[in-house]
């Protein structure tokens, strides 16, 4: 037997002991947002628009401006391009029940699945530059003429290549119990599709501008969806019908541009579906110049009202890019902001102080767009809370994406230099 195998033998008959005697045994602590540092980097040539952490922790996957999806091993740094399918910018990645396939939804309207451990990965040679330093060349030194080339392990055979939505492809989300699929576009269609074959079930439409995210609500019986006027859909997933409807802040309109801006850049509910976190731009002002403000709406499934609006400590103009509910109570948000900075913010919604209930007539605030459009109607609403963050991270460039390990000890953030970030807390 190995000395070390003595030792933890040993180890585990002591603990074993503590245990019968009575004493406690010490458990780990839990995850610190005050914890929080950087532990690796990953480096990529261009900007990176989201990113996930695949099921098991052993793999981030991201999307970049150069149309590739990349897969980095958290442990090793092994780099995968999966490539040669999306011919535009892939905005949401998301994992198939099993975690065995990854979903990847792209502005060329094609929702693609591509397996997250191929059998078979293709190894390309890059282009090698010749070597010009001067000094080398005037040294008298012999080179030996040869340079290692460099590789790249690429995936360029899907899956399945889906023609899902005329124009931009925005959302894909894979449901909990592994049945069905969604997705929305901007044909202004949120489509469920059967998650086997990819054979369309079903169409909820009503929306009069592009939907921008949708998630099927872990009952599955429902779904939500939101667009690029702030509105929040909730509809029936089996009959089709909208059985609600939330006027968010989320939207304004450029006046540089004359155009409207708005919509949720990301989407989550909590683990049981009490909550749902909405996570984009309210105040908008010149969208395209970064001038208007990260926002993140909390809705009360129960209610379907919306309850809480997350703000930033900074109150920095940018984009809200991310939401997470953690395992421990709180919410996670990812931020983009003007001066191109980000931050990772955390908020308590546990600890929230109860504010004196103030009647908002319901043209302002969050309200139930589908209430009687009768001018006597008087059915007023509780203004939702502001909410601060209770800690902040700070990050030098703007995040673009973020995701959290299951355990809620690591999370890993995309970031517009091209940087896939890992933090431990």
């Amino acid at each position: 037997m190995r000395q070390d195998e003595g030792k933890e033998s040993t180890s585990q008959s002591e603990s074993q002991a503590g245990e019968q005697d009575g004493q406690q045994v010490q458990q780990p602590a839990k995850p610190d947002p005050a914890k929080a540092s950087e532990v690796k980097k990953f480096s990529h040539a261009e900007a990176l628009t989201n990113c996930r952490l695949d099921p098991t922790g052993k793999y981030v996957f991201a999307g970049a401006e150069d149309f590739g999806v990349y897969r980095w091993d958290l442990e090793t740094g092994e780099k995968v391009i999966y490539r040669g399918v999306h011919d535009s910018w892939v905005r949401r990645i998301d994992f198939s029940v099993d975690g065995k396939q990854i979903l990847t939804s792209g502005w060329d309207g094609r929702i693609v699945v591509w397996d997250v451990e191929p059998e078979s990965l293709k190894t390309v040679e890059l282009p090698v530059e010749k070597d010009t330093d001067e000094t080398t060349a005037n040294s008298g030194e012999k080179s030996d003429g040869e340079t290692k080339p460099e590789i790249e392990r690429v995936v360029d055979s899907p899956v399945r290549v889906i023609e899902a939505h005329r124009g931009f492809s925005r959302w894909v989300h894979a449901g909990p119990r592994g049945k069905y699929i969604a997705t929305c576009g901007n044909d202004k269609i949120v489509k469920l599709w059967d998650a086997r074959r990819w054979k369309l079930k079903k169409e909820f439409v009503g929306h009069g501008r592009h939907p921008y995210a949708v998630m099927i609500h872990p009952d599955g019986e429902s779904l939500v969806s939101e667009d690029l006027m702030g509105e929040i859909f909730i509809w029936n997933a089996k009959t089709g019908q909208r059985t609600r409807e939330l006027k968010s802040v989320m939207t304004g309109f450029d006046n540089k541009f004359q155009a409207d801006m708005g919509g949720a850049r990301d989407m989550a509910f909590n683990a049981d579906g009490s909550l749902l976190g909405c996570a984009g731009i309210t105040n908008v002002v010149n969208s395209f110049a970064g001038q208007q403000d990260p926002i993140i709406c909390i809705v009360d499934w129960q209610s379907k009202e919306i309850t809480s609006h997350l703000r930033t400590k900074s109150n920095a103009a940018g984009i809200a890019w991310g939401v997470h509910f953690h395992p421990e109570g709180y919410v996670v948000g990812a931020m983009g902001n003007q001066n191109g900075k980000g931050t990772v913010e955390f908020w308590s919604l546990a600890d929230e102080v109860e504010e004196p209930a103030e009647a908002k007539p319901m043209s302002e605030g969050c309200e139930d767009g589908a209430s009687d459009d009768s001018a006597d109607d008087k059915t007023e609403e509780k203004k939702p809370r502001d909410i601060k963050p209770f800690h902040v991270v700070e990050v030098d460039k703007a995040v673009r994406g973020l995701d959290f390990t299951a355990d809620g000890r690591r999370f890993v953030i995309a970031c517009s230099d091209g940087s896939l970030r890992i933090y431990d807390m």
